[in-house]
């Protein structure tokens, strides 16, 4: 399972506490979106995904719209509900529906009083449209709350201004490749 083709796989470094001292993740940025002539009511003809543990870096206290596009399983005629959760912020459900989401479908976004959620649905070979503030300082999973689906890399990781970040926990720096860097630091 995958966003954008990519597997999410999580490093054993909390990203927090990797991101400002060593590179414990891709550095590469996930892609933000699939080919316009990709068809979501067909196999992939690819059905291979890569493995990732990029991160998409979000400036503080800014507007990110998200279109979360469930497409063909990767059995024939097979797609699968998802219900999507997301760490740290609510968002606003703007709109929903079924297939491909097109210009149309977005000129019809609920802007006025969509309601406010941290899970929503994504139907078999729908579309789910979110929209969230950058507002709360951390690293964030965004993921299908199948907890299964999480572990086979169905999520992204969101950052959210973690540059601003003053004092980050001692439980972020105490395992994987930091608290290996630290403890090597303090026997030198």
């Amino acid at each position: 399972m995958a966003i954008n083709n990519v597997s999410l796989d999580l490093p054993t470094t909390p990203y927090l506490g990797s991101i400002p001292y060593v590179s414990a993740f891709d550095t590469r940025p996930p892609p933000d979106n699939f080919p316009k002539d990709y068809d979501v009511m067909t196999q992939a003809p690819n059905s291979n995904s890569t493995y990732g543990s990029g991160v998409y870096m979000l400036k503080f206290n800014t507007t990110i719209d998200i279109i979360l596009q469930n497409a063909n399983a990767l059995a024939k005629g097979a797609s699968e509900i998802h219900p999507w959760h997301l760490h740290g912020n609510d968002f606003w459900v703007l709109g929903y529906g079924e297939g491909k989401c097109s210009e149309k479908d977005v000129k019809k976004f609920n802007l006025k009083n969509p309601p406010l959620r941290n899970t929503a649905l994504i139907f078999p070979y729908g579309w789910t449209a979110l929209r969230f503030v950058t507002d709360n300082l951390k690293v964030w999973v965004f993921h299908c709350h199948i907890e299964p689906h999480l572990h086979m890399g169905i999520g992204v990781i969101f950052a959210e201004g973690v540059h601003l970040v003053k004092k980050i926990p001692k439980e972020a720096l105490s395992c994987g490749l930091i608290g290996k860097m630290l403890m090597a630091s303090k026997h030198d």
